[in-house]
C-alpha cells in the first residue's frame, strides 16, 4: 500500500482514481450547466448511480469479510479484530454475505 497516497486520502487502485475523476467531471458539468432542468436530471442520474454502486460495494465488502472468515477459520471475535471492527459489525457483515447467497439476484 502506498502510504503517502493513503495519507492523502487518494484511492489505492487506478480504477478508483478513474471513478473519482469521472465523478468530479460530471459534478462540474452539472454545476456549470445553464439549463437547470438538465442539471437536475443529470444530478438525479448521478445520485441514483452512486447509490447503486454504494449498495454493490457494501455487498462486495460483506462477501470479502465472509471469505476472510472462512479461509482463515476465524471466530467472530477474530474476524472483528482482523478487520478492526466491532463483533456486532462483523456479525452484520456475515449475515449480509449469507443473505446474498440465499438470494442470488444480489
Amino acid at each position: 500500500m502506498d502510504v503517502e497516497r493513503a495519507l492523502a486520502g487518494e484511492p489505492q487502485h487506478p480504477e478508483l482514481a478513474t471513478m473519482k475523476l469521472a465523478y468530479r467531471q460530471i459534478k462540474a458539468r452539472l454545476l456549470a450547466d445553464p439549463d437547470c432542468a438538465e442539471a437536475f436530471r443529470l444530478a438525479t442520474e448521478l445520485a441514483e448511480s452512486l447509490r447503486e454502486m454504494a449498495e454493490e460495494a457494501s455487498l462486495a465488502r460483506a462477501k470479502a469479510a465472509a471469505r476472510i472468515s472462512e479461509s482463515e477459520s476465524l471466530s467472530l471475535a477474530g474476524l472483528a479484530n482482523k478487520l478492526g471492527i466491532s463483533k456486532a459489525r462483523a456479525s452484520q457483515l456475515l449475515r449480509v454475505a449469507r443473505g446474498s447467497e440465499m438470494n442470488p439476484s444480489r
